[in-house]
């Protein structure tokens, strides 16, 4: 049964936010540099150098807020555009709030959000334990884990309050498509004590057609001094079909994915991080490798440099990319990646 939420009652929270003025803040993230990545396309010696968007996430700028209403409630809302800094065009060209449009309303017995809005595999593993960044092999670049980050319309969120270290949530969202088809829910579960965090979600999308993509994403990791070691796994089972986050599948799929790897502060401006991603398809039996260096280096808390190296090894039948394009089974690719990162 397609169900249609009806914003009206949490949109007029999200007015009354919006009216208190010392409630709201302009925030953004301006992000972008320089890319050289070699054997891309169809041709295998092609390398293509340039200005890039995005290094380690797509620049926007963006309102949010809360309002206390009174007897533990409040109400809040976050709106957030995506822009392309090297030209100035929306990041996407259908969306303006394309990064997060949600409004709603937490108290003591947790907060329930509705809108456009990040999945829970983003919000409790994504930067936590599994790194993200454009042009740097993130784990959600290969074709059958998409979904490890991906933000969706039409979508409720709620989120318990913190029992102790435990805490749940739920998301669901419908008619995904334009045609009123698909719909999503996601489960999620996270622990968090002193230097150990750790979380699981479990992922389900319905297709156009009703077949499914199932996806189970956890890790962990632990703050021991300077050093923090991370480990997370995703297993991806695709049915045949067109999925609004991995796109057309002709025929079922699996696949599985295990990342390691080390954050290392090494002084309180610089930290340095060490990836391996290792991906394998179990239907098509391909393989592919993925070995990443970042360097952050926060000159002021607001501003920050970053480097990004990363190579990615495939199989013979593999086609996995570290940039966007067409992949060439069997190629392997490198990129390096300089920039700068601003937060308002």
């Amino acid at each position: 049964m397609q169900l249609t939420f009806k914003f009206g009652a949490i949109a007029l929270a999200a007015g009354l936010c919006t009216a208190a003025m010392a409630d709201m803040k302009i925030t953004g993230v301006v992000d972008g540099g320089y890319v050289t990545t070699n054997k891309t396309g169809t041709a295998a010696n092609k390398t293509v150098s340039g200005a890039a968007s995005s290094i380690l996430g797509v620049s926007n700028i963006g309102i949010s807020g809360d309002k206390d209403f009174g007897e533990g409630a409040t109400g809040f809302f976050n709106f957030q555009a995506g822009f392309n800094p090297t030209d100035g065009k929306l990041s996407d060209t259908s969306t303006l709030f394309s990064r997060n449009a949600y409004v709603g309303l937490k108290g003591s017995a947790g907060s329930v959000s509705l809108g456009r809005q990040w999945n829970l595999n983003d919000d409790w593993l994504v930067g936590s334990v599994f790194k993200g960044g454009y042009n740097a092999g993130a784990v959600f670049k290969f074709s059958e884990f998409d979904a490890v980050s991906d933000i969706y319309s039409k979508s409720i969120k709620y989120v318990t309050p913190a029992m102790g270290a435990l805490q749940g949530a739920a998301m669901y969202a419908s008619g995904l498509n334009s045609d009123g088809t698909g719909s999503l829910s996601n489960l999620g579960l996270k622990y968090a004590d002193g230097p150990f965090y750790a979380a699981a979600t479990v992922f389900d999308e319905k297709s156009t057609t009703d077949t499914t993509y199932k996806l189970t994403t956890m890790g962990a990791s632990y703050v021991m001094g300077a050093y923090k070691p991370r480990i997370g796994y995703a297993s991806s089972d695709i049915a045949a079909g067109t999925f609004v986050s991995v796109g057309t599948y002709a025929a079922a799929t699996k696949a599985n994915v295990t990342n390691l790897g080390i954050d290392y502060a090494v002084n309180p401006k610089l930290t340095v991080s060490l990836d391996s991603l290792k991906r394998k398809n179990t239907t098509l039996n391909n393989n592919s490798t993925v070995t990443r260096l970042l360097a952050i280096y926060a000159w002021r808390p607001d501003v920050a440099f970053v480097g990004n190296l990363a190579r990615i090894s495939n199989s013979s039948g593999a086609t996995e990319i570290l940039s966007s394009g067409s992949g060439v089974a069997g190629q392997s690719q490198q990129s390096v990646a300089m920039g700068v990162r601003v937060t308002f």
